[in-house]
């Protein structure tokens, strides 16, 4: 039986593990995972959970799964190659990115040896410029790489600038996150409503980068019957709790801080649109934006700025404006309430783009494919 080995310090990270479920369930696979220490994710990331390593470990297509130990470059060598070794794996799906610490050691193990097809996510869409010589090391290591799985052609445009071999074929749109659940509430707001309202919802990091600045600046040029409503908390909450409640705004704008998974659906279910105004940043420009994922998994159009992957992300199933002013933001909600008829029409591409592209299905598909494992089982099988 063919072996799959994950390796990244996201291992456990649900979309992750669920993909990693999902594929070697349909493709009738063993598994087995190499994780890293995992970063401290963001709040608006934590709503997510982790995935217990412990019962990750009882499942029976479940092999092995080690944790790279805090030790010098010598002995983690060395605890490498004895761990890939004993493993002995014919896939190696690398979630995290090609020029990280892990990804390197890896890939210089396997350099100059046959084996197992590895494939790398990426992405991150700005790199940081390195020595010539730094580039040219990591550029003959990544030539062993057999596949990108990127999020978006940002992501690929600033790889292959960074030294990424040409020969290295990439896919785009590799990303998934996990659906609703079948029955979703509707959650009160806290605002004064009528049937003439349109909300506005945003969702992610309360940060300059995130734009919603830019967002209550459009809504506030518009009517009383624009409404937003923000979930999620940064280095600007108070700013936005200050803003919330001054001038025309006030009564117009609902701040709810992080909401639980659960809780975040509710959300969207009692907003008329997501917006995403993200703005390019020197050292950021926005990667994926997990949030227009789940918007259009719960058939929300969506409303995105032209930063980084947006556009490409959202695709058709909403608006997509120039970053980093107000007024075409403004003019996207006006365009978007002005029709029931192209909001139900953008709903329904939503949520065929979210189960073509998005989906934990769609996800551990594009990653089966490219790691050319044999299918044994329909990939759309229910995951255990």
């Amino acid at each position: 039986m063919k072996k799959l080995l994950l390796v990244s310090k996201y291992a456990f990270y649900p979309p992750h593990w669920q993909a990693f479920t999902q594929i070697c369930q349909s493709h009738g696979v063993q598994g087995a995972v190499i994780s890293d220490r995992c970063p401290t994710l963001p709040s608006v990331h934590q709503q997510l959970g982790w995935i217990d390593a412990d019962a990750a470990a009882q499942l029976p297509f479940v092999t092995e799964i080690s944790t790279v130990p805090d030790a010098g470059a010598f002995k983690r060598r060395r605890w490498l190659k004895a761990t890939l070794d004993r493993i002995r794996p014919d896939a190696i799906w690398l979630q995290q990115e090609p020029n990280e610490r892990l990804s390197l050691e890896l890939l210089a193990h396997y350099r100059s040896k046959p084996g197992p097809s590895i494939v790398t996510a990426v992405c991150e869409n700005v790199f940081r410029r390195r020595s010539w010589w730094t580039q040219h090391s990591y550029s003959k290591r990544w030539s062993r790489l057999d596949g990108l799985l990127a999020t978006a052609e940002e992501s690929v445009t600033a790889i292959r600038s960074a030294g990424m071999p040409a020969t290295v074929p990439a896919k785009t749109l590799v990303a998934g996150m996990e659906g609703p659940p079948a029955d979703v509430p509707t959650m009160d707001l806290g605002l004064k409503t009528d049937g003439s309202d349109f909300i506005v919802g945003f969702a992610g990091r309360i940060c300059e980068e995130k734009g919603w600045h830019l967002l209550l600046d459009a809504v506030e040029s518009l009517p009383a019957r624009f409404k937003v409503a923000l979930a999620g908390d940064g280095t600007q909450s108070q700013q936005l709790a200050d803003r919330a409640t001054r001038g025309s705004l006030k009564g117009r704008v609902a701040v709810l801080g992080v909401l639980p998974k659960e809780q975040l659906w509710s959300f969207y279910r009692a907003v008329d649109c997501l917006a995403l105004p993200s703005m390019t940043r020197p050292k950021w420009k926005e990667q994926f934006g997990g949030v227009l994922a789940d918007a259009m998994a719960m058939g929300l159009p969506i409303i995105g700025s032209d930063s980084g992957s947006i556009p490409e992300v959202v695709g058709p199933a909403g608006l997509i404006v120039a970053e980093g002013t107000s007024e075409p933001i403004a003019n996207a909600i006006l365009e978007l309430s002005s029709s029931d008829k192209n909001l139900k029409r953008l709903s329904v591409v939503a949520h065929e783009r979210y189960d073509s592209e998005f989906s934990i299905n769609a996800y551990a598909n594009k990653i089966g494919s490219v790691l050319n494992l044999d299918i044994h089982n329909s990939c759309n099988q229910k995951i255990a």
